[in-house]
């Protein structure tokens, strides 16, 4: 029970620390005398750093022991969060918020891997959506926290809190057990997890549907400040209430794909979440909350199958294979935070729906296509 608990609170505090800035985009337009898209690489260079990261941990992971790298990476993120409480410029802000993502990846990709191996393999589809539950809970609390909290002091204080906060967990870990089924380094193992179809087909989703999320969430701030929402920055962080349909999703999700099966759970979850981002299309308060609601049911439950899914196809170290997934993950969630921005002059709300909307149709090509497929040997 320990373990589950300090993976949970742990993996909660990383996706705090990812999304908090996420309602604060619309002040560091005004502050900073920056555009949108500019702002968003506050979301964009933390998933880039992220996405570099877990691209090396995919190589020497299950090299180094889990607990300690766990450890010392949850530790370091005090020093960024601290660095941002005091930084006076957007170029110090970019370079504090790219080191966290650096080890960021580090504390999710190790809990990731820790989680898949220290529970009994019957298990794993609900351990794994408890485990997405956690970053669920963390992107709710990162994003309803900080708007409140921005508007009553500033936006330094939320990242002052944050430093505190991983402190506190980070003495915790302390007490987090040593792993005890840890994978074996195996030679060549990077390679062979890129010529596994369903593998390769599996990161895809992740990416294309992380793209999808990013970049509705993040330009959401942005629609509901204009016509005809005009929503305070405090309304629009209880617009991220809505996660709480995925603290529900994930593990319900996890627990049905072990009886109905992954692929068709990520399946379910790519069409509901679609449903979702066509309703905000609507221009109405009740369909924003609706369709966010419904987009983050169905991502949520998609992501927790497809979790699932890469440690049941990984056939030897698990620790590179979710280290790769999570770096196309992260890719995808970096470019779903930018891309989104540069057409918006143009199409605005209407551009992000399409888009999001088409990468979702990519996750589920990605599905029937690759995800079933076994490979050669």
């Amino acid at each position: 029970m320990i373990r589950l608990f300090l993976t949970f609170i742990a993996t909660t505090n990383a996706f705090i620390i990812l999304y908090a800035p996420q309602p604060l985009l619309p002040l560091f337009v005004q502050e900073f005398h920056i555009s949108m898209s500019t702002a968003s690489l506050t979301i964009s260079v933390t998933i880039m750093g992220l996405m570099i990261a877990s691209f090396g941990l995919a190589t020497f992971s299950d090299r180094w022991d889990r607990k300690k790298l766990i450890l010392i990476a949850n530790m370091s993120l005090v020093v960024p969060s601290m660095a941002l409480y005091f930084a006076s410029s957007f170029f110090w802000v970019l370079i504090w918020r790219l080191l966290q993502g650096v080890f960021i990846a580090c504390v999710t990709s190790m809990l990731m891997a820790y989680a898949s191996e220290e529970f009994p393999n019957h298990q794993r589809g609900r351990i794994m959506g408890i485990y997405v539950s956690a970053t669920v809970t963390g992107g709710l609390l990162g994003r309803v926290l900080s708007g409140p909290i921005a508007e009553r002091y500033s936006w330094h204080e939320v990242f002052g809190f944050i430093a505190l906060c991983t402190l506190v967990i980070g003495i915790l870990l302390l007490f987090l057990p040593t792993s005890q089924n840890q994978s074996k380094p195996a030679q060549q193992v990077f390679f062979s997890h890129l010529q596994n179809p369903a593998l390769i087909g599996t990161f895809f989703i992740g990416f294309s549907q992380f793209f999808a999320f990013i970049g509705f969430f993040n330009y959401l701030p942005f629609y509901a400040q204009e016509k005809p929402f005009h929503l305070s920055v405090s309304e629009i962080s209880a617009l991220y209430l809505t996660y709480l349909f995925g603290v529900f999703s994930a593990p319900l999700t996890g627990f049905l794909s072990d009886r109905l099966g992954r692929r068709t759970m990520m399946a379910a979850g790519h069409l509901i979440g679609a449903l979702g981002i066509m309703l905000t299309l609507y221009p109405s308060v009740l369909a924003l909350i609706i369709g966010a609601s419904i987009l983050t049911f169905g991502n949520f439950s998609s992501q927790s199958s497809a979790t699932a899914h890469v440690t049941d196809m990984a056939c030897e170290s698990k620790g590179a294979a979710t280290s790769l997934y999570q770096c196309f993950y992260y890719l995808g969630g970096s470019l779903g935070a930018w891309l989104p921005g540069v057409i918006w002059p143009w199409f605005e709300w209407k551009g992000v729906v399409g888009l999001t909307i088409g990468f979702i149709l990519c996750a589920i090509m990605s599905n029937v296509f690759l995800a079933g497929r076994k490979i050669a040997h």
